[in-house]
């Protein structure tokens, strides 16, 4: 049984506002279920296809894993008509944040990744300094993330990426790339500690996430 981790310190966006959108636009509160259209089911296209998961074990000791999505500009677009279909933005907020969207993805690859640990101390990939070191390879260059940061996991988060587990905590990471295009080549973000290390192999052969068991 995985110990509990308490909830994340930052929401979704980069700034501390309690944004839960990829780009920028304010979330609003609503008491429905989120609308399920056309983007709904685009979304997840893109979602799954970005998506991978990794563990590490110590022998039969499981010591952590992760399972993470490339935030690539296909995954962000479809994320932001998704959001603009649950909460019912106009055209207007949708263009901001696909305007935002385009204008992050200029700060390099980002991934959204859902870290459990065994022993939560472990659990600080934000931290500075952190036990761990995260790092993108496409086999020809390699590149360290220049940024990481924890992420609240409200409803928003979980509604978008339902692998996220309650023990789980959720942070998003940027990697200044200047490698060749990553769109439709294998790369593996890695995530390596004295621990360990696991690798989010982004390739044919990658492990797919899965959503966390909840039980009987």
């Amino acid at each position: 049984m995985r110990p509990w981790i308490g909830a994340a310190p930052l929401a979704l966006a980069v700034a501390l506002t309690g944004c839960a959108t990829l780009g920028g636009v304010k979330d609003r509160a609503t008491t429905r279920e989120p609308r399920q259209g056309p983007a709904t089911a685009a979304f997840a296209v893109e979602r799954e296809g970005a998506s991978r998961r990794a563990a590490l074990y110590d022998g039969l000791d499981h010591r952590a894993d992760v399972s993470g999505t490339w935030l690539s500009h296909e995954v962000r677009l479809a994320a932001s008509r998704q959001l603009a279909e649950w909460q019912g933005w106009s055209e207007a907020e949708l263009s901001k944040a696909q305007a935002a969207d385009l204008a992050a993805g200029e700060k390099g690859e980002q991934f959204v990744l859902a870290v459990y640990t065994a022993d939560r101390k472990h659990n600080d990939l934000d931290g500075r300094p952190s036990v761990w070191h995260i790092e993108l390879d496409d086999g020809t260059q390699r590149a360290a993330a220049a940024s990481v940061e924890a992420m609240v996991a409200d409803a928003t988060v979980l509604q978008l990426f339902p692998y996220v587990g309650p023990f789980d905590q959720v942070y998003r990471v940027v990697v200044p790339w200047k490698g060749a295009p990553l769109q439709g080549r294998p790369f593996v973000l890695r995530v390596a500690s004295a621990l360990g290390a696991m690798e989010l192999d982004f390739g044919p052969r990658g492990q797919r996430t899965r959503r966390p068991f909840s039980g009987p």
